[in-house]
């Protein structure tokens, strides 16, 4: 009785001892980060015309965490004392209209049906890392498909992986830097072959000047040829 008396108090004492040591004791606050500015030219492409651009993604990408996982492993995690300034989705849309819009405005909504519409899916935006551990890259993965009304124009796949120049979380955000645009050029590209340039002074098939604020379709007219049509990438 007396031994299991001494047990129970030494177990007390130990408890109290280890809670004293943590009152007061304040955790650093996460580092945060974001995509940084957006200083790299883009791909010299001709103007083109107005388009209507939403994004959405994985839920996994709907908060700010930053994810990283080893090769092609199904448990992905997060870092404990690293996140976005905002969630992978938005740091991601403002930085593709951003760089688009070099090309030709990208508004939020579209301003009738006729506007081409891009539709983006972020599949993937994260760190991963060698099995070894002694390398990593920024992965981003977007599906695009371009919409004229409610038919699909065309579709586009993107997967970049970017090197990452330190193995740790800083570097993982200079490496989906570099991946995120690298996949938004690719996208401008994708569009300057499937949207119709900007409009000219003179009236034309295309987004031509007329009063109001409507537009006529900005899609070229496929060529009559023996070439094989189109296909979804």
């Amino acid at each position: 009785m007396k031994m299991r008396r001494a047990v129970l108090i030494l177990t007390l004492t130990m408890t109290s001892a280890l809670a004293g040591c943590s009152i007061g004791r304040v955790n650093a606050p996460p580092s945060v980060f974001d995509l940084g500015l957006d200083a790299k030219p883009v791909p010299a492409l001709p103007a083109r015309a107005p388009i209507a651009m939403s994004l959405q993604a994985a839920p996994a990408l709907s908060d700010t965490s930053m994810i990283w996982r080893v090769g092609d492993s199904a448990a992905p995690k997060a870092y404990a004392t690293v996140r976005w300034a905002s969630s992978p989705t938005e740091l991601v849309r403002q930085r593709i209209t951003d760089r688009l819009s070099r090309q030709g405005p990208v508004l939020a909504d579209r301003v009738n049906l006729q506007m081409p519409q891009l539709q983006l899916s972020l599949m993937q935006f994260e760190q991963v890392f060698a099995e070894d551990g002694q390398s990593s890259e920024g992965r981003v993965v977007l599906q695009a498909v371009l919409l004229n009304g409610r038919a699909v124009v065309d579709q586009k796949r993107i997967q970049v992986q970017a090197p990452a120049p330190t193995q740790d979380a800083a570097g993982g955000v200079a490496a989906l830097r570099q991946a995120t645009d690298e996949a938004a050029d690719q996208l401008a590209q994708w569009l300057a072959g499937v949207v119709q340039g900007a409009p000219e002074s003179t009236p034309r098939r295309g987004f031509g000047p007329r009063p109001g604020p409507s537009y006529e379709p900005a899609f070229d007219t496929p060529a009559k040829s023996s070439a094989p049509s189109r296909s979804a990438n």
